[in-house]
Parts: C-alpha cells; sequence; structure tokens
C-alpha cells in the first residue's frame, strides 16, 4: 500500500507538472490568428454546454441576437474556458457562505456608441483577494494553492490579440468579475441591453489602441 501511494503521489505530481509546462509553452508561443466573423454568443452557448452537470453551475444571460466580432475560433474557444475553468475552482475551493451553490454566468451585449462587444464572467464567491486583484493578469499570479497563475495570464493575451481590453474587479454585488470588451464587427446584427460600467480602480489589462472604457 505504502508504494500504491507513492505511484499515486508521483503519478498526480507529473500530471501537474505536465498541466504547467503546457500552459507556459501556451502563454509562450507567437500568436498564429486566423480571424474570421465570429458570433461571441454561439460560442458562449458552446462552452456553457461543456459545463453541465458539474459541480459548479454554469450558465448564461446573452444578448437577443447574434454580436460578431472578427477573431479566432480557437483562440476564443480558450479565452472563455480559462475564464469559465478558474472561475469554478475558485469557487470549488472558496467556502461558500450560507450554502450557496457556487455559480459562474457569462453575459454580453452591444455597447452600440463606442462600437464595442461586451462579454462579462461572473461568480458568487467572495472575490479577488484585495491585495491581488492589481496583478491577477501577470503570470504566476494565483489565488489556489495548486494553480499555475497563467490561466488569467492567457486570457489577457488573447484579449491583446484582439485589439480588446480585459478589467477584473469585485463588483459591489458581490463575487468577482472579468469584463472583456472586444471592436464589434461592423455590419453585423447587434441588439442593446442594459449593463454596468467598469468602476475606478477596476484592473485592467489590454491592447493600448482599444477604445477606452
Amino acid at each position: 500500500r505504502v508504494l500504491e501511494r507513492a505511484t499515486h503521489t508521483i503519478v498526480q505530481q507529473v500530471e501537474a507538472m505536465k498541466h504547467m509546462v503546457n500552459e507556459f509553452a501556451e502563454y509562450a508561443r507567437a500568436p498564429e490568428s486566423n480571424l474570421v466573423p465570429l458570433d461571441i454568443n454561439t460560442l458562449v452557448r458552446d462552452v456553457v454546454d461543456l459545463y453541465r452537470g458539474g459541480s459548479v453551475r454554469v450558465r448564461h444571460d446573452l444578448a437577443s441576437t447574434p454580436l460578431y466580432v472578427e477573431g479566432d475560433e480557437g483562440r476564443l474557444r480558450q479565452l472563455l474556458h480559462n475564464l469559465v475553468k478558474n472561475a469554478a475552482e475558485a469557487l470549488l475551493e472558496a467556502a461558500m457562505a450560507g450554502g450557496v451553490a457556487p455559480a459562474v454566468t457569462l453575459r454580453t451585449r452591444l455597447r452600440p456608441d463606442e462600437g464595442l462587444v461586451e462579454l462579462r464572467v461572473d461568480d458568487n464567491g467572495p472575490g479577488f483577494p484585495p491585495d491581488l486583484v492589481e496583478h491577477i493578469f501577470e503570470p504566476y499570479v494565483t489565488t489556489r494553492p495548486k494553480g499555475t497563475g497563467l490561466g488569467l495570464a492567457i486570457v489577457k493575451k488573447i484579449v491583446e490579440e484582439h485589439a480588446g481590453r480585459v478589467h477584473a474587479f469585485n463588483p459591489a454585488e458581490g463575487g468577482a468579475r472579468v469584463l472583456i470588451l472586444l471592436p464589434a464587427l461592423a455590419g453585423g446584427a447587434h441588439t442593446v441591453s442594459t449593463g454596468v460600467a467598469v468602476p475606478p480602480g477596476a484592473v485592467e489589462g489590454g491592447a493600448d489602441t482599444a477604445p477606452s472604457c
């Protein structure tokens, strides 16, 4: 049994190191984006479907008509996976008060006056630690004991590849929020819905050429 436990521990450590190496390689590699017109709502639906039935409820609240951007489908799917996975793992490791079921919600809307598509990822956990939120998009910064600290850094990198901006903060109503703004594709079908402005002091990352919030 001692040998069995030792073998299991070694296998776990190897898998953890493999995951870390893969994430580092992904972060370090030069982007090879294939930009085409994409509907953000379709990508969000596809990714949310993959998380149905898990320990964390993942849901979406989308604009009623397509929101088109010029993007790389594979890279944007990875962005969504990283955001959902990061939020879900943080919720599972957090002590949810009052027996509240952990949940992650992805929301989209158009900012027509700014020509931007907004993607929000909200969770109902304790929020980002105040001492880390300003550095949350930096490589190797993580709130989780087993985290690599590259998930959100990769998100920021993908957003920059798409000339967008990304913000992280704890909204007044609680939880954590990651807000992404991408240039809307001219000529696409859009809808307008209510949303929230980026509050003062929100941590921001993204291309210098992207419109400000």
